[in-house]
């Protein structure tokens, strides 16, 4: 059985069919894909995993103040879990959070270098 591709481009519509995307930004899939990998390194079991995101979406659903997005919960589950498994400290977050605000403040490199050998 061979495989049968439509004879013309699919339409690019098709791409965007579903309703909802699963990823709005990019660092939600970075997000995912570090929770993902933290467990297949077995720093965690998936079951811990969930039973701390469960957590974070009750505390979240009970507070009609919360206005996190999914995946903004989904981080704060898994900072959550690293401390609580000692693999992280909250001291360790925030200084890299600070150290991340404060390189994305400074850095006014909008484009490729240019450099004086180049037209």
């Amino acid at each position: 059985m061979s495989l049968q591709f439509p004879p013309e481009p699919l339409p690019e519509a098709l791409g965007d069919a579903s309703p909802e995307r699963v990823f709005q930004a990019p660092w939600e899939a970075t997000a995912f894909a570090i929770v993902n990998q933290l467990a297949s390194d077995r720093r965690y079991s998936w079951a811990e995993w969930v039973d701390q995101f469960t957590q974070e979406i009750a505390i979240a659903e009970s507070d009609a103040n919360d206005t996190r997005t999914y995946y903004e919960r989904w981080v704060d589950a898994c900072e959550k879990l690293l401390i609580d498994k000692g693999i992280l400290d909250t001291q360790a977050i925030h200084q890299k959070i600070a150290e991340l605000i404060h390189e994305r403040e400074t850095d006014h490199h909008h484009g490729p270098a240019v450099t004086d050998n180049e037209p």
